[in-house]
């Protein structure tokens, strides 16, 4: 009876030692094939590019046209630089100066051209010759010897002998800077053509 119980004590321990042997090696497995796939995956992470971060639309189109502004500029410093004439800015000053000197000459323009003055005005300046002219009912014009003006709105200004009664019922006053004269305009209710009549003298001339 002994030595049953030997051999089955015996093959009980061979049977543990088995097991825990077993057990050590498939732990032992088990360990390098987890390890294993994990390297794996670490290779497979560490050869991807990283993955950017999605940005509004508005953002990427303000920094590219940044930067084709930012080319645009260094490309234009170059060629200035390099000695090359920008034409374009030539052209726009050229086009402001024009515009400009059209501004001037309108000016000079509307400065020679007569102006109706206040009855105090009248020959106040020296320098200025001072004019009488009749204005008839027929719209004539005419000097002190009754010849026709010809070039009215050079003289005093079509637009003056339409302000009778602003300061004077029967008269207006007007300046002419480029003639360097004052006229006074005198308002005559008879007819051009009667007062002509009167004078047969002056038709035979």
């Amino acid at each position: 009876m002994n030595n049953k119980f030997v051999s089955f004590l015996t093959f009980v321990m061979g049977a543990a030692v088995g097991s825990v042997a077993t057990w050590q090696y498939v732990k032992k497995k088990y360990e390098q094939i987890s390890q294993d796939e994990i390297d794996s995956v670490k290779e497979v992470f560490s050869k991807k590019e990283p993955t950017p971060v999605n940005e509004p639309d508005d953002i990427r189109n303000k920094a590219n046209q940044a930067k084709e502004k930012l080319g645009v500029a260094e490309y234009a410093a170059r060629l200035q630089e390099h000695g090359y004439t920008n034409y374009s800015n030539i052209e726009a000053n050229g086009k402001n100066a024009s515009y400009n000197k059209k501004e001037e000459e309108s000016e000079l323009m509307a400065e020679d051209k007569p102006y109706v003055i206040e009855p105090e005005e009248f020959g106040e300046i020296d320098e200025y010759e001072r004019i009488s002219l009749t204005y008839y009912s027929d719209h004539i014009l005419a000097d002190d010897n009754d010849e026709l003006v010809e070039d009215v709105d050079t003289i005093v200004g079509v637009e003056s002998l339409s302000r009778f009664g602003e300061f004077e019922d029967d008269s207006v006053f007007v300046r002419n800077d480029r003639l360097k004269c004052d006229y006074e305009i005198l308002l005559d209710q008879r007819r051009y053509s009667d007062v002509i009549k009167r004078k047969p003298h002056q038709m035979e001339d």
